[in-house]
């Protein structure tokens, strides 16, 4: 008995994301036998028996079902699949990954050990990188089959919802939300570091927020992180995608009405970051009419996973930093101003990202038993 807790424990410490308890050990263990059943010796074999079966634990299930997420895409859609983890900016990811997690490491070791975070820096990468590795793999998987129901799910349902957005939007907001965003006088130099913001490294601070939540030493935080992840992929990213299938405003004159967004293509190509926008939306819509998938394509305005995946980092961060989750939440209003101000989303795209995000977070938060 001593000898099975012990190896669970090395592998739980070895492998973070699996989190492997025996059947008889004090984890979910059933009330013994009674006075009056078998006899002792009977007793202490069928506990032996027990002992051997580990029981999966929550991190090993989501594992499982991450491996089933990316499976499934691979299966129905192997072509699209393929092109997407094979993309180049996956591969360069392949290429920046040990250095990603070593400078993660590094970010962190001050935040978990004060007195000497050399030595914590190093205990980690001998006990916890193994886990950890597996985590990220599993998650660039993920990420290929993301795209490839993005991109799908896209060709398969149609963007049905994008009138009643546009005038739901409109009405509460006593007009359309990008011209208020873009009303705001912002120098060309605002203008371009929000286009940086949003566009370009909006990739790598999910990336990097990623790898740190898999080195988390707290289980029940990395655990509430991850179980939330994989429910925004699915419950945002599969089924509120296909129940209100939009494109977004700087879609709009090419999909329905030319002429409702038409001073929005006109106010992106006379600023700074503008062309680069509208050089983005080609790129996409070509994508999306010529069938050619890649990280990042498809297109998709109702919910914003932009918005959804840098609230989900704020929630973490908030909970283990303060400072740090004052910086997050700042990059979540970044986001959401960007989203409309560049025309890509309806801002009640923005407004049920954070609500349904938040409440998953919350659900994860019991579920796996996590300080709220």
């Amino acid at each position: 008995m001593r000898d099975c807790e012990r190896r669970c424990r090395w592998v739980r410490h070895r492998c973070p994301i699996l989190d492997v308890y025996p059947t008889g050990s004090g984890r979910g263990r059933r009330s013994g036998p009674s006075e009056e059943g078998p006899p002792k010796e009977a007793n202490m074999a069928a506990s032996a028996d027990l002992t051997s079966a580990p029981r999966i634990g929550l991190s090993a299930k989501l594992a499982i079902f991450g491996l089933c997420y990316a499976g499934v895409a691979a299966s129905l859609f192997p072509e699209t699949y393929l092109a997407a983890l094979g993309t180049r900016r996956l591969l360069i990811l392949y290429f920046l990954l040990p250095f990603i997690i070593l400078l993660g490491l590094g970010i962190a070791a001050p935040f978990s050990d004060r007195r000497a975070p050399a030595t914590w820096f190093l205990a980690k990468i001998s006990f916890r990188w193994r886990g950890a590795t597996l985590t990220l793999g599993i998650f660039i998987l993920c990420l290929a089959a993301f795209t490839t129901y993005k991109y799908e799910l896209a060709q398969m349902v149609p963007f049905f919802a994008d009138r009643q957005l546009a005038e739901i939007d409109a009405a509460l907001h006593f007009g359309h939300v990008w011209k208020w965003a873009r009303s705001v006088p912002l120098p060309g130099v605002i203008d371009q570091a929000l286009y940086v913001l949003y566009a370009q490294l909006w990739f790598v601070v999910v990336a990097f927020v990623v790898v740190a939540a898999a080195w988390i030493d707290d289980a029940a935080k990395r655990q509430r992180y991850f179980l939330s992840l994989t429910a925004t992929a699915v419950i945002l990213g599969i089924v509120v995608r296909v129940m209100a299938s939009s494109a977004g405003p700087i879609f709009y004159d090419r999909l329905f009405d030319p002429d409702l967004f038409d001073d929005l293509t006109a106010s992106l190509r006379s600023s700074n970051a503008g062309p680069a926008i509208l050089r983005i939306s080609d790129y996409l819509y070509s994508s999306y009419t010529s069938r050619q998938a890649s990280i990042g394509s498809g297109i998709s305005a109702m919910p914003s996973f932009h918005v959804a995946m840098v609230t989900l980092n704020a929630l973490l961060l908030g909970s283990i930093n303060r400072t740090a989750g004052i910086f997050a939440w700042l990059y979540v209003a970044a986001i959401m101003f960007g989203s409309v101000y560049f025309g890509w989303h309806y801002a009640i795209d923005d407004y049920v990202s954070i609500i349904l995000v938040w409440l998953i977070w919350r659900g994860a938060g019991k579920l796996t038993g996590a300080k709220q």
